[in-house]
């Protein structure tokens, strides 16, 4: 009787254990179950030119099979150095893939260098290239130094099956939001708006739409505790350092868009 009751403990603690694990699907397995379907259904409504319908698939997609699955461990390389394992991260991840070739808004890099200057001590992030190393090199001057620049080589990569994944299935550019256990806390599509908009409407448009990732990321961080006693001192700080009237804000931030306004335009002449 006693055997009995010992064998049925450590069946109920290593059942669990087994379901705990079973628990952390991987992401590249959820898409290979799911994107068929979605690509069929996606497909269709674009021939059909119901852009409602198709949003409205993929977040479906996302919310209903992929968040709460666990990225998969892959290889991304930096500019200098050693190749970087995705693992190794620890941090939580503001994830942008990419390709050289794409055309970014003219306000998202601005808007993604002003939160990563100001979140990067909580969150990482990684803007990944499906490209070369010689590609990548033209663009290091228009990121922030607290923004990852890594690349993935297709031709030499060996973790073909996530590549397929990221950047076959889902497409890009897209965001991904994880936790510091890479489990995936939301998948989103970079916004995008018409080509004539100034630079201070389109910052502010990415700057919204950005933002919404971060804070998603710090409010999971908060939620675990680990965030609170950080953000109320760099609250307090703030308060110290900032003494400005709201007329002398509204001057600054006045200022801030008319500067960026004609770095565009001088970047424009120069091209």
């Amino acid at each position: 009787m006693k055997k009995i009751l010992i064998l049925g403990i450590l069946f109920f603690y290593f059942g669990n254990t087994f379901a705990q694990l079973e628990r952390k699907i991987p992401f590249s397995i959820a898409v290979a179950a799911h994107i068929k379907k979605y690509n069929q259904k996606s497909n269709e409504a674009f021939k059909d030119q119901d852009l409602e319908y198709a949003k409205f698939l993929f977040d479906s997609l996302v919310q209903n099979h992929l968040v709460g699955t666990y990225m998969d461990d892959f290889k991304m390389t930096p500019l200098k150095g050693e190749p970087i394992s995705f693992a190794d991260i620890e941090k939580p991840i503001f994830l942008i893939t990419y390709a050289t070739w794409c055309v970014p808004g003219i306000g998202e890099i601005p808007a993604l260098n002003d939160l990563s200057d100001k979140f990067h001590d909580q969150i990482d992030f990684i803007v990944l290239f499906w490209d070369t190393k010689e590609r990548l090199k033209e663009k290091v001057g228009e990121y922030s130094e607290n923004i990852q620049l890594l690349y993935v080589n297709e031709l030499t990569n060996q973790n073909s099956y996530i590549i397929n994944n990221l950047k076959h299935s889902l497409g890009f550019p897209m965001m991904y939001f994880m936790d510091n256990e890479k489990k995936l806390l939301d998948i989103r599509k970079i916004v995008t708006h018409h080509s004539s908009e100034t630079l201070s409407n389109s910052y502010t448009i990415h700057y919204n739409s950005l933002s919404k990732g971060v804070s998603l990321l710090i409010a999971d961080l908060d939620a675990k505790g680990e965030l609170a006693p950080k953000v109320e001192e760099d609250k307090k700080e703030s308060k110290k350092r900032d003494k400005r009237t709201q007329e002398e804000r509204d001057i600054d931030e006045e200022y801030e868009r008319y500067r960026r306004e004609k770095d565009s335009i001088d970047n424009q002449n120069k091209n």
